[in-house]
């Protein structure tokens, strides 16, 4: 199935540098592995800041410091080994084995209204904000809001239409404070979305 909706460039430059919040890295992570088009923005994003970095004056490292960096890298402990599952857009990306035990269909949903289910990861820092997952059923949908802050929306199964346009598996909705809307699954599965936000949401329905 083909990738119709991408982040924005400001987005993946962030994601590049570096600079983008752990919430929406991990989401935009998750879409990178099916998305051959957006990998190729991030090395061309990465690519344009070696080119910055190397027109740069080099600066001179004060006495001991290249020692005082080995010491705090030597500090840092092991990481512990990470379970990995293989990127499935019918099941979980790779890069959220960590944070779940089971596939889609184990996840321990919470019932926030009939219809709609969340299930929050633990563990992601994301502001005033949260990561989380979202299932909503078939004709279902999401009360009418708008966002304080930013939102990435990254559907894993089904679909859902919004004023926007229709976000199929794969497809990721870059959202900022501007944008109104109000989406509903539009499938006969439940529409399964992976998203993280890093303020509340402002409800007008």
């Amino acid at each position: 199935m083909s990738t119709n909706h991408h982040p924005d460039d400001a987005t993946i430059m962030a994601y590049a540098a570096g600079t983008l919040p752990e919430g929406f890295t991990l989401v935009l992570a998750a879409h990178l592995e099916s998305c051959p088009r957006c990998q190729e923005r991030v090395a061309e994003a990465q690519a344009l800041g070696g080119q910055l970095l190397a027109a740069l004056a080099p600066a001179s490292l004060p006495s001991g410091g290249l020692a005082e960096v080995w010491e705090r890298i030597e500090a840092v402990p092991a990481a512990e080994p990470t379970r990995r599952r293989a990127a499935a857009w019918d099941g979980i990306p790779g890069v959220l084995a960590p944070y779940l035990d089971s596939d889609l269909d184990g996840i321990p949903w919470r019932s926030l209204v009939p219809g709609i289910r969340q299930h929050v990861l633990e563990g992601v820092a994301s502001g005033n904000g949260s990561v989380r997952l979202l299932a909503i059923a078939p004709g279902f949908t999401i009360p009418h809001h708008s966002h304080r802050g930013g939102e990435l929306t990254l559907v894993l199964r089904g679909s859902y239409t919004d004023e926007i346009g229709r976000f199929r598996g794969g497809d990721l909705a870059d959202l900022d404070s501007s944008v109104r809307h109000q989406p509903v699954a539009d499938t006969d599965e439940p529409c399964i979305c992976l998203i993280a936000t890093d303020d509340r949401l402002r409800f007008s329905g």
